[in-house]
């Protein structure tokens, strides 16, 4: 390496200037470890943040060819990417529960339940859903989430539609009851 070349070096490494940086390689006879050495011993190594640039090579203006909003769109990418990771997060700390006469059936984190009906093309799928879900609510299944970032209201919420549900069954179940009976009545007459 020549005396050019080391002298660049001390300089990058010990972020000083190119006169310094010369100084101290010849006053050690260029031996690289020593200069940087007496450099610190002087105090004169700078920080990362106090790091000035100095080169003997020609370099381009590079602001040419950056986009005048791409600042702001790398800001706006990186907040979408933020909020993406949150919701992951999230996602996997909170739990769907599934649950029938007060039995857990299943209890999967929200990131899955979101994930299935993404896989299952929500659109086409939506229907079919809705009378399972309504078809499962009627047997006595109810559905609540549980989680460090689940609120109360969440979950009243939830039951409160699942009470109207089974109340919709057993309203439906007590006619039906009510209609054998008045056969029943209707037979033992005609008897």
């Amino acid at each position: 390496m020549d005396h050019m070349e080391m002298v660049e070096k001390l300089r990058a490494k010990a972020n000083v200037s190119y006169e310094e940086a010369r100084r101290a390689l010849e006053e050690n006879d260029w031996d690289m470890l020593d200069a940087l050495v007496m450099l610190e011993g002087e105090g004169k190594v700078k920080d990362a943040e106090e790091k000035a640039e100095y080169t003997t090579q020609e370099t381009a203006d590079k602001s040419f060819f950056i986009h005048p909003d791409a600042a702001q769109m790398k800001s706006g990418f990186a907040r979408v990417w933020d909020w993406i990771k949150t919701m992951v997060r999230k996602g996997n700390a909170n739990q769907l529960v599934v649950s029938r006469k007060g039995e857990e059936m299943i209890a999967m984190p929200i990131t899955v339940a979101v994930l299935i009906l993404v896989f299952l093309r929500v659109p086409h799928a939506l229907l079919p859903m809705l009378v399972l879900l309504f078809v499962s609510l009627c047997l006595g299944v109810r559905y609540s989430f549980r989680g460090p970032d689940i609120g109360a209201k969440v979950n009243d919420a939830m039951n409160r539609a699942q009470d109207k549900a089974a109340g919709v069954v057993h309203l439906h179940a007590d006619g039906q009851k009510d209609a054998g009976r008045e056969e029943n009545r209707d037979e033992n007459k005609a008897e």
